[in-house]
């Protein structure tokens, strides 16, 4: 299991910020995490709602897809390059690329990158384990 670095430990449990449409979050940023482990989904919501964004969870590409092809709103994506299913991270990178290029996508792993296909022009990749602060950096580059 990864172990990132952060601002101490957050607790696992449902985000309270997960779905858009609660007047109080429509100013918050909508992110898409894309985690097949658990916990590390679960605390990749925390960190990232501490930090005002609204966390969507999906265990898997498929599962993202499926969100994103309903008309979620989403602004940006989180994802884990290597998950179970018909798609992988980049395969979710280059179909958000080419369907959605105004969302920004940040794409991680503690393998190295074995496939050699280039990135969309809104994504960044971040090796685990990261540093809290970098995803938000990658996160906020990639709003504009």
């Amino acid at each position: 299991m990864y172990v990132m670095a952060g601002k101490g430990t957050a607790s696992v449990g449902q985000s309270r910020g997960m779905h858009a449409s609660n007047a109080y979050l429509t100013h918050r940023k909508n992110v898409l995490v894309v985690e097949d482990q658990a916990l590390l989904r679960f605390l990749a919501a925390d960190m990232l709602e501490d930090a005002g964004y609204n966390p969507i969870l999906a265990a898997t590409a498929d599962e993202a897809m499926d969100i994103l092809s309903k008309g979620e709103t989403v602004d940006l994506v989180f994802s884990d390059v290597n998950m179970p299913g018909r798609l992988n991270g980049l395969d979710l990178a280059e179909t958000v690329g080419a369907r959605w290029p105004q969302i920004g996508v940040v794409l991680t792993s503690g393998a190295y990158l074995q496939e050699k296909r280039p990135l969309p022009n809104k994504a960044m990749f971040l090796p685990k384990p990261y540093e809290w602060e970098d995803v938000y950096r990658a996160l906020k580059a990639l709003q504009h």
